[in-house]
């Protein structure tokens, strides 16, 4: 299974927009102010209320994410790409896989809050 999330968006939300965005889906996750739109390397975040991140990079038409095996960074990280999706009508693709729909994204994600 690949450990990359690629994003495609126009534009990249505001921290504020971004960290309303996943309270919005009612995702417990605390980006402490990450800006995507700059951010590169690895960012710290807590999900509900424990220790995760992911890494960021930036490219042309978009920006990555990796994560590890834990399933915290796995979790945190689709998180954003879902946030993503429905802020900015973001294109997600896991690896070189074709685009994911929302339902198939939020899917994951509770698939993975439920295996931990």
């Amino acid at each position: 299974m690949s450990r990359t999330c690629r994003i495609r968006l126009a534009s990249v939300p505001t921290p504020a927009e971004l960290q309303s965005g996943l309270k919005v889906l009612g995702y417990k996750l605390n980006l402490e102010g990450l800006d995507l739109a700059s951010a590169s390397g690895f960012q710290g975040c807590v999900l509900d209320g424990e220790d995760a991140g992911f890494s960021v990079t930036q490219e042309g038409d978009g920006l990555s994410l990796r994560w590890t095996g834990d399933p915290r960074e796995h979790c945190a990280a689709l998180m954003v790409a879902s946030a993503l999706q429905k802020l900015s009508e973001a294109e997600i693709c896991l690896g070189s896989g074709a685009p994911l729909s929302a339902a198939t994204l939020h899917s994951r994600v509770l698939e993975l809050l439920d295996e931990m």
